[in-house]
């Protein structure tokens, strides 16, 4: 069983539950994510805005774990292509496909199921999801926008990173309030 560093505290919540709760949650986390998309900044230099989604994907991972946070990241990525409003902007349906947030929303996936499995760690936890997410949203853009790597990070990653630190302290505290 993870647990918070010399607290003994069990960071995931699903340890305990049955398939259909865990199910539950992960559908819960799901339409936070969806909600929290909403939540959106743009900025004139990125065409990707700032969300409160990346604070969301650490604490599905932080609380229901590897597994089933990052079946919440599925859920979300699904309900969304499948055509209900579930991404950030008017983008809906497939035409998520050719925006230049899809790499982010894929490295949603990855980096709940990265800071699940690191959950023990919480730093590390935070440093390597969110660098996940980076990764896959460098490579979404260089394809989506046909722009190199460095221009890339350059509008994808650098307008973000201090924001996105504070983001994934917050969901660590929560998570760890919530235990």
């Amino acid at each position: 069983m993870e647990t918070f560093p010399s607290k003994n505290i069990p960071i995931t919540w699903v340890e305990k539950g049955t398939l259909a709760r865990n199910l539950f949650l992960s559908f819960g986390f799901a339409i936070i994510t969806a909600l929290s998309a909403q939540i959106r900044i743009e900025l004139p230099i990125t065409p990707v805005p700032i969300t409160a989604q990346t604070f969301v994907v650490i604490l599905a991972g932080l609380l229901l774990g590897s597994t089933f946070g990052s079946l919440s990241m599925l859920m979300y990525l699904f309900t969304g292509l499948a055509g209900l409003p579930f991404f950030s902007g008017s983008v809906a349906g497939l035409a998520i496909l050719k925006s230049p947030t899809i790499g982010y929303i894929i490295g949603f996936f990855l980096a709940a199921q990265i800071v699940g499995r690191l959950s023990h760690t919480p730093l590390l936890a935070i440093v390597m999801g969110t660098g996940m997410i980076y990764l896959s949203g460098v490579f979404g853009l260089t394809l989506i926008l046909n722009i190199s790597v460095i221009e890339a990070f350059t509008i994808g990653v650098v307008p973000f990173l201090i924001g996105d630190l504070i983001k994934g302290f917050g969901a660590v505290l929560i998570a760890y309030k919530i235990k």
